[in-house]
């Protein structure tokens, strides 16, 4: 989950475009890591160090990794340890972006050592998909500090996140979230969780994004938004709403019903109470994601 906050980081920056992101979290999972990244992650090679290396494969016909040891740059058992890491997601997303153009290793370089370090994050932490630093992550990303209920919307959020990598796919992007009390619904699907505490919960989106979102969920090809459809995006919702209300009781002992869904096609919906509007942006566009406690 790092490498979808970690591009919301470039985005932000203005390092990379929405269009440049969603290509190439699109094309990670082809996406072989090379040494040269590694070694930079590792801090045991400078960008510089590695386009020197690089350069000199132009003229002799040697690995990264032999070169870099003749070189000085790194020694043979540190070249045993790049060989045998296991890539991260958020390392192919950089490669990904430096083989497209999109980033020079030194801008990448630059880019992933301050997202660590505004974040507190070490290697560790990103590689362990640790819940207590993502759970950080995303109340500071949605600025939860000072909202009643943070730690129930964090918690929600971070199932959500998981969920939409499990079911769903991890070629997606978190947006800025906005507080609403109205929301002019293209098609969406709600739930209210009722009990301890009341949750009023919901997916939305256009047309083009909500039939791509259902049919992922279905594993099938979707044109059109109907009753199937619906469902198929009603029963992403009740799955992630259930699973929420089973960590709620086993951690906190709160006991939480769940609603049938319901579905709104072109309305304006109003909320009680204010909302947050969480979009997510995947490859085939943004779907809004409701949660108002």
């Amino acid at each position: 989950m790092f490498s979808q906050f970690f591009g919301s980081y470039l985005l932000n920056e203005g390092l990379v475009t929405a269009q440049q992101l969603s290509k190439a979290l699109e094309e990670k999972k082809n996406t072989r890591l090379k040494l040269g990244v590694l070694a930079i992650n590792e801090k045991y090679m400078t960008a510089e160090q590695v386009e020197q290396v690089h350069n000199a494969q132009a003229t002799m016909d040697k690995r990264f990794g032999d070169l870099a040891v003749e070189m000085g740059f790194i020694t043979s058992k540190q070249l045993d340890e790049l060989l045998s890491v296991q890539p991260s997601d958020y390392l192919l997303l950089g490669q990904t972006l430096v083989n497209d153009g999109v980033l020079t290793n030194s801008e990448f370089e630059k880019a992933i050592n301050e997202y660590k370090t505004s974040h507190s994050l070490s290697d560790d932490d990103i590689s362990d998909d640790q819940s207590a630093k993502l759970s950080n992550l995303i109340s500071e990303f949605y600025h939860f500090e000072t909202a009643e209920n943070a730690k129930t919307y964090t918690a929600y959020l971070n199932l959500l996140f998981k969920n939409i990598i499990r079911f769903i796919g991890d070629d997606f992007t978190p947006l800025e979230a906005s507080i609403i009390r109205d929301l002019d619904a293209n098609y969406m699907v709600y739930q209210t969780v009722s009990g301890n505490l009341s949750c009023v919960t919901g997916v939305e989106a256009e047309k083009y994004q909500y039939v791509k979102f259902a049919g992922r969920f279905a594993h099938e090809e979707l044109s059109e938004v109907d009753e199937y459809t619906h469902a198929a995006v009603g029963e992403f919702l009740n799955l992630h709403n259930g699973l929420f209300t089973v960590n709620l009781s086993n951690d906190f002992g709160v006991e939480l019903n769940l609603d049938p869904q319901d579905y709104r096609d072109n309305e304006h919906v109003s909320y009680k109470k204010t909302a947050f509007c969480i979009p997510i942006s995947f490859s085939f566009g943004i779907v809004n994601f409701i949660i108002s406690i």
